[in-house]
C-alpha cells in the first residue's frame, strides 16, 4: 500500500495514543464566520482552553486528506507557521513530524514534534488524523523556542457527498512559558478559524499536485466498499455528532 501523505499544522492520532482528559467537559461556542464554527472548553490550571473548528468546505475527501498530510507544505497554507517537516515516517500512516510556529513580539516562538497516526482511509468516508506531542532526539530543542510541553489533537475529515468534505479541527494544549492573557484569548478564536480557511483557501490552487495520491486512495477504497455489501447505505460518519 502506498504510503500515506503526512499532516498537519499544524497534524494525525489513534486509539493507541492518550485519549482527552477524563475531566474534559462540554464545549462552548465562541463564533461561527464565514461557515466556520469555534467551539472551546476549559481546562483546569492551564491558561489556553482546548479549541475546536469545524467546517463543511467543496473538496473532494482524499484531496483533503492529502494536503492535511502533506506536512513539508503546511507552512504553504497555515497561519504563524515558520518550519513543519517529517522527520521519519514510521509507516504508512504513521509518522514523526516537526512544528514550529512565530509569536508576536515580545512572546517567544512555540515548537513541538509530534507522533502522528492517521486511520479510516480505506474506506474514504471518515479518517481520523490525530497527532500528539512527545519527547525523541529526532528533534532537540532549540535556542530561543519555547518547546511546548503538551499538544495533541486531531483533524476528522468526513466525506458529505464527492465533492463536499467535512472537516473538524481540535487542538488540546500547554503552550509553556510566558502569554500574555490577551493573546491567549486571540489564539483560541485564531487557531481553529485560521487552519480551516487556510485550507479551504488552499486546496483550490494545489489538488493538480496531489492527483496520483488521490487516484490510488479511491481505487483502495473501491476495493474496500466492494467488499462490504451494503456499506455504502450507512449513513456518513461524523455528520450524526455535529
Amino acid at each position: 500500500m502506498t504510503r500515506f501523505y503526512g499532516i498537519l499544522a499544524t497534524v494525525l492520532v489513534c486509539s493507541t495514543l492518550t485519549a482527552w482528559p477524563a475531566w474534559a467537559g462540554g464545549w462552548s461556542k465562541l463564533s461561527n464566520d464565514d461557515g466556520i464554527l469555534v467551539e472551546t472548553r476549559e481546562v483546569p490550571d492551564q491558561e489556553m482552553p482546548d479549541v475546536r473548528g469545524t467546517m463543511v468546505m467543496k473538496g473532494e475527501f482524499y484531496e483533503v486528506c492529502a494536503l492535511i498530510e502533506d506536512v513539508d507544505h503546511t507552512c504553504d497554507w497555515a497561519k504563524r507557521c515558520l518550519g513543519s517537516r517529517v522527520l521519519k515516517r514510521l509507516s504508512d500512516t504513521e509518522m514523526i513530524f516537526y512544528s514550529r510556529t512565530t509569536a508576536p513580539w515580545p512572546v517567544q516562538d512555540r515548537d513541538a514534534v509530534l507522533h502522528a497516526i492517521a486511520t479510516g482511509l480505506d474506506r474514504g468516508d471518515d479518517a481520523t488524523m490525530r497527532f500528539e506531542s512527545i519527547q525523541t532526539p529526532l528533534g532537540p530543542p532549540i535556542d530561543g523556542v519555547v518547546r511546548m510541553p503538551v499538544l495533541k489533537g486531531h483533524y476528522r475529515i468526513s466525506r458529505v457527498d464527492d465533492q463536499t468534505t467535512r472537516i473538524e479541527f481540535t487542538v488540546h494544549a500547554d503552550i509553556g512559558g510566558w502569554i500574555p492573557s490577551w493573546l491567549s484569548k486571540s489564539l483560541s478564536k485564531a487557531i481553529p478559524f485560521d487552519t480551516l480557511a487556510g485550507i479551504r483557501r488552499h486546496l483550490p490552487k494545489v489538488r493538480a499536485r496531489y492527483a496520483d495520491k488521490v487516484e490510488r486512495w479511491q481505487k483502495v477504497r473501491t476495493a474496500t466498499l466492494a467488499a462490504s455489501p451494503g456499506s455504502q447505505d450507512r449513513p456518513v460518519p461524523g455528520e450524526a455528532q455535529k
